[in-house]
């Protein structure tokens, strides 16, 4: 096996990445039509199948996303084998992922034994999920002095008011008011975060400096915090964001990598802030203002990060400031595929009610 990945070389490798994701597009828009075409004919003519076939269907997914999840991610081991950069630092990010694929486990196993285990297990999984994750910052090399921030001071202060804008809202606006369990819960949060992974390696198109506009890859973690709130979404939305860099890290400034990663996923999150306002009845208007606010924020995350480290990049003609607000304008491109899939699934009445019964809002 290592003498075939030596033979096919560098450009090799990446040609077979670039087949295996257009290929991907086009099996994930088949698989997603057939299973929408099934689901009608049964909703019209044989309702009471629907139940057996949502189980298929939900292996399906889950199981194409993992497995297309598991191709593409050897391909990219496989490349940094050819490349000779299996060192240390990729050493490191594993051993970081194999963390956090214990507690998650662990977390599962334990919500069903007892709360108080839960509660432990969480806690010492937080803890050391979140002391391993800054660890990491200072262990793995920083880029060159040209990436250095344009004002340290700047950049540390909006990315705390950032974080504390998060924070304010989980608290205000974040509350759980469903009925489900934390095993559900969490294996909820599992799917989504396994399904928005492996639809972000089917890109529609990628910028040449980072950032690509993918098929609605954002999608499954918005309607998980749709259902589950801020709080949980924007955990959910945190450690997608880890897994972010494992697939491609930019590693430049400490706080240049929470900002592209774990802050800017979280804003996901925050698309469950509307859903708990009794002012706003319409699931199409929730879902529309939190799936706003949630790729808002990831746009402020990711252009504070542009603007103060990478204005080296800026194209002739752009100040730091301009560059970075125009070349992250690719996030809107995200938010308009993203709402035109999520407001035909919520303007469904029957869909609304299939997403309802996942976490029954409590009548208290």
């Amino acid at each position: 096996m290592k003498e075939f990945i030596t033979s096919l070389g560098k450009d090799g490798l990446k040609s077979a990445y670039s087949f295996l994701q257009e290929f991907a597009l086009f099996l994930t828009l088949a698989i997603a039509v057939v299973l929408a075409v099934v689901w009608v004919i049964l909703l019209l003519k044989a309702k009471d199948k629907l139940e057996s076939f949502k189980k298929i269907a939900l292996g399906v997914v889950l199981g194409y996303a993992i497995t297309l999840t598991a191709c593409i991610s050897s391909f990219m081991v496989a490349r940094l084998y050819v490349k000779e950069e299996l060192d240390r630092n990729f050493y490191l990010m594993l051993a970081f992922f194999a963390l956090l694929l214990v507690y998650s486990i662990s977390a599962v196993v334990t919500s069903v034994i007892s709360k108080k285990a839960f509660k432990i297990c969480n806690l010492i999984g937080i803890t050391l999920s979140v002391a391993f994750g800054l660890a990491l910052l200072f262990l793995l090399p920083k880029g060159e002095q040209e990436y250095a921030p344009l004002s340290f001071s700047g950049m540390y202060i909006f990315s705390f008011i950032l974080i504390g804008i998060i924070a304010l809202v989980c608290i205000f606006f974040g509350k759980d008011n469903g009925t489900a369990s934390s095993t559900k819960a969490i294996s909820t949060a599992g799917i989504c975060i396994a399904l928005s992974y492996a639809l972000s390696y089917i890109k529609l198109f990628s910028l040449p400096q980072g950032g690509s506009v993918t098929l609605a890859s954002m999608l499954p973690l918005i309607i998980y915090s749709y259902l589950f709130g801020a709080r949980k979404g924007v955990l959910a939305g945190a450690i997608y964001g880890v897994l972010q860099c494992l697939q491609s890290p930019q590693i430049y400034e400490p706080m240049q990598v929470l900002l592209d990663y774990p802050v800017a996923f979280a804003c996901i999150g925050l698309a469950g802030a509307f859903n708990n306002l009794k002012s706003i009845k319409s699931p199409v208007v929730k879902f529309t203002l939190g799936a706003s606010l949630a790729l808002v924020g990831r746009y402020v995350a990711h252009f504070l990060s542009g603007y103060y480290v990478f204005s080296s990049w800026a194209m002739p003609g752009y100040t730091a400031l301009s560059w970075s607000l125009v070349y992250n304008l690719y996030i809107i491109a995200e938010l308009a595929i993203i709402l035109l899939v999520g407001i035909w699934l919520f303007c469904s009445k029957a869909m609304n009610k299939e997403l309802n019964k996942i976490n029954p809002i409590s009548q208290e």
